[in-house]
């Protein structure tokens, strides 16, 4: 795509979204529909915040005024990820092939990150609005009159299902924030890949601020994984003490008895007896703040036996359950799935 029609591109869409919406191109001059994310401190993110920056907005410890989030789930053309609307979101893909997806097209792209879905859906908290999806086989549970394209359906036990939709397809209220500059298909769809935070034999591990954005090596073995200790200090995963998720869903300093399959609604989850939970926790939305614990919607699940990665928001099948706080730590990175997905973010480091 020439400059002429990037320009114009860009023009419209910031145009008609009054700045709510941009365009990015990529290293093979290929566009994505992105939504802007300017910086905040946790103070205006959440109650008792401080005045600290949110992490999302710290790589190197340097901040950064702004990062880009991908509008729609994310498809995938010649090995490269792409915010488009109304196609079939890409699927059945493990983490690393996400996060290749997304590295591929060049400096500051990544796979969306934790810090960045926390920042989110706080945001989704302070506004009073939860959206919809595709929660419920095609339609939003409890809504049934919001649909969208069905791009993927499946047979189970002899009946035929829908599953996917196509992004950006259904209502507003599918929208992160209800209207239709907002980001598509935040809750439901396919659950969504996100970097920067795994859990290993329950112990919670991320990378410092944002530092997903750099795409820094995410293997098992890479030594950019810190834990974390109740005083939020970051500290070399093992260390003794540090915060782990325990089977009985809680927060404490002892992985405890290895459980699997464990489910437990996002804003059920409170540290054990004599564990203090720090703000971090709070700010990457691996928390629930107290005052706030009935705004978090979506189900928790997690298996803290090994390595367990996130995804988010839920599914075309978790009806109940789903949510902005959805969050699943119970699959290793090797996990594929229909309902699996992802979104790629940008930032200009």
């Amino acid at each position: 795509m020439n400059n002429y029609n990037f320009d114009a591109l860009k023009f419209a869409v910031e145009g008609i979204s009054g700045g709510a919406n941009t365009v990015i191109m990529d290293n093979v001059d290929l566009p994505s529909f992105m939504v802007p994310v300017y910086k905040r401190t946790n103070s205006q993110l959440f109650t008792g915040g401080s005045e600290h920056t949110h992490p999302a907005f710290i790589v190197d410890e340097a901040e950064y005024s702004v990062f880009y989030f991908s509008q729609f789930i994310n498809c995938v053309v010649d090995g490269r990820a792409y915010s488009w609307p109304l196609v079939d979101p890409a699927a059945s893909l493990n983490y690393d092939t996400a996060h290749n997806y997304c590295n591929k097209k060049g400096a500051g792209w990544h796979l969306g990150s934790i810090p960045e879905w926390a920042v989110i859906n706080h945001l989704i908290r302070k506004s009073g609005f939860e959206p919809h999806g595709n929660t419920n086989f095609g339609k939003a549970y409890q809504h049934d009159h919001e649909t969208g394209a069905i791009t993927y359906s499946y047979t189970e036990e002899g009946v035929k299902k829908n599953g996917r939709t196509a992004t950006g397809s259904g209502p507003a209220t599918w929208r992160h924030d209800g209207t239709f500059a907002g980001i598509a298909d935040w809750v439901g769809d396919v659950w969504k890949w996100m970097s920067g935070m795994r859990i290993v034999n329950g112990e919670i591990q991320v990378f410092v601020g944002n530092l997903a954005a750099k795409q820094t090596a995410h293997g098992n073995s890479s030594t950019f994984w810190k834990a974390i200790l109740p005083n939020g200090s970051l500290v070399a995963p093992g260390t003794a003490g540090t915060l782990k998720y325990t089977k009985a869903m809680k927060i404490g300093t002892s992985t405890g008895e290895v459980g699997t399959n464990s489910m437990s609604n996002f804003g059920n989850v409170v540290a054990e007896t004599g564990v203090t939970i720090p703000e971090l926790l709070y700010a990457l939305n691996l928390a629930p703040v107290p005052a706030d614990k009935d705004k978090y919607k979506g189900g928790f699940w997690i298996n803290n036996d090994g390595e367990r990665l996130p995804f988010v928001g839920a599914s075309w099948s978790n009806t109940s359950r789903a949510g902005s706080s959805a969050l699943n730590l119970n699959y290793p990175r090797s996990h594929v799935h229909p309902l699996i997905g992802f979104f790629s973010a940008f930032m200009e480091l």
